[in-house]
């Protein structure tokens, strides 16, 4: 892959989880790549960008490599502010600040088994395994519940 920082989510993955969520919207694509029939683009910036708008029920994220933290914050924060469900796919780093303080806060947190293929987004059709373990994080609001940390999660 000629860049790093976007990493193209591999299309059986997508295939799986989509059937799951049924996702309105992705929140960081470009026309050439996109998984859904709408999408924000770098040019309209996610980080800013409104992502519950009327029809968008779930969200589906796959952020630029450098962005992540912000983009889990903004997906975390996104989700309590519109009611929508969003999910993330993310390296399955426990260190950085962003899965302390957001990551944590998820409804779920699935761990996927080896490492994902992604696809070269420059369409080339070209794929790389990657050098790091993946989760799929969900952020989700459900009404009465108090937010703070997911359920079954231990903290030392």
């Amino acid at each position: 892959m000629a860049s790093h920082d976007n990493w193209g989510t591999p299309r059986d993955f997508f295939a799986v989880v989509n059937e799951e969520f049924t996702f309105d919207l992705d929140a960081a694509a470009s026309a050439e790549d996109t998984l859904c029939d709408k999408w924000i683009t770098a040019e309209q910036d996610a980080l800013v960008t409104e992502w519950g708008h009327p029809g968008v029920e779930t969200v589906y994220v796959n952020p630029p490599y450098t962005l992540i933290g912000p983009f889990v914050q903004r997906a975390y924060e996104e989700s309590q502010k519109h009611h929508i469900t969003v999910a993330m796919l993310l390296p399955a780093y426990s260190d950085p600040k962003y899965w302390s303080n957001f990551v944590m806060k998820a409804h779920e947190v699935r761990f996927l088994k080896g490492r994902l293929k992604f696809v070269d987004n420059s369409g080339n059709g070209s794929s790389m395994s990657a050098r790091f373990p993946s989760v799929l994080v969900v952020f989700k609001w459900l009404a009465g519940t108090q937010y703070g940390y997911a359920p079954h999660q231990w903290v030392w």
